[in-house]
């Protein structure tokens, strides 16, 4: 239900999400750093209060641009610099300097379903991996990373190769994600999935597009059909048996 509400094909009715200014700058990092995508316009204002800065920058969405207010405009470049010495002494990175293409859109079938993606940034060699570039205003610590790796991005890397694998007939090593801080100092961590992540979003990504094909063909998108049978949890077990003992030592005190 939810696929079928977010996408743009299946639901011209969707609402667009409100783009904000640390969006605008999350999407200017891409563009600049991969130099590819929207042009980065700087709006000369300090905020938006002003008529003319906000003419100013519908006019450059308008235009299809990314308007960004001078301080933002400034750090995000600087930013981009930061980032960059570091990536470029960064010994898994070296495939993301290679000839290839930046935001690169890939399309292939399986049966009667179409499936696709965008890759950040696909080395034209199968012997690099694929790599996607990720900005975030707290920590890029791997220490930090690995459970957002795990909960929201495990199958991404599998639904990729899986992709590229149809269409260029090859294998490629796991994909590289690439975490840079949006805050000062810009420190860049690089997360990988190990083969235990690969096994298991992999038969994730099966199990979603076995479901996606049988939503197109039966045109049912189902939400939580089903009830669920909460169990007490293991410290809830605790505290109830903790007060079961004090209500007893409070007994024989009396």
């Amino acid at each position: 239900m939810h696929a079928h509400f977010a996408h743009p094909r299946l639901n011209p009715n969707r609402v667009e999400t409100e783009v904000t200014e640390v969006m605008r700058i999350g999407t200017a990092f891409h563009s600049i750093l991969l130099r590819k995508g929207s042009s980065v316009f700087e709006v000369r204002f300090d905020d938006y209060r002003k008529g003319a800065a906000q003419e100013s920058r519908d006019a450059a969405i308008e235009s299809g641009m990314v308007p960004l207010l001078s301080k933002n405009y400034d750090a995000v470049h600087e930013m981009c610099r930061l980032s960059l010495i570091q990536m470029k002494q960064h010994p898994d990175l070296e495939g993301f300097f290679a000839p290839g293409q930046s935001e690169a859109v890939i399309a292939w079938q399986e049966g009667s379903d179409w499936l696709r993606g965008m890759v950040d940034r696909l080395p034209d060699d199968l012997h690099y991996p694929a790599f996607d570039l990720k900005g975030t205003m707290l920590s890029a610590s791997p220490l930090k990373w690995d459970r957002r790796l795990v909960d929201a991005y495990r199958t991404q890397d599998r639904f990729y190769n899986r992709g590229l694998r149809a269409i260029e007939g090859g294998e490629r090593p796991p994909m590289r994600f690439v975490i840079v801080e949006m805050k000062k100092p810009h420190a860049v961590s690089v997360l990988t999935p190990a083969p235990s992540l690969q096994a298991v979003a992999a038969e994730d990504v099966d199990r979603a597009i076995q479901i996606w094909s049988g939503c197109m063909r039966s045109g049912h998108w189902p939400g939580y059909e089903y009830m669920a049978h909460v169990e007490a949890p293991g410290w809830l077990l605790r505290d109830h048996e903790e007060q079961q003992l004090r209500d007893e030592a409070l007994e024989n005190a009396l």
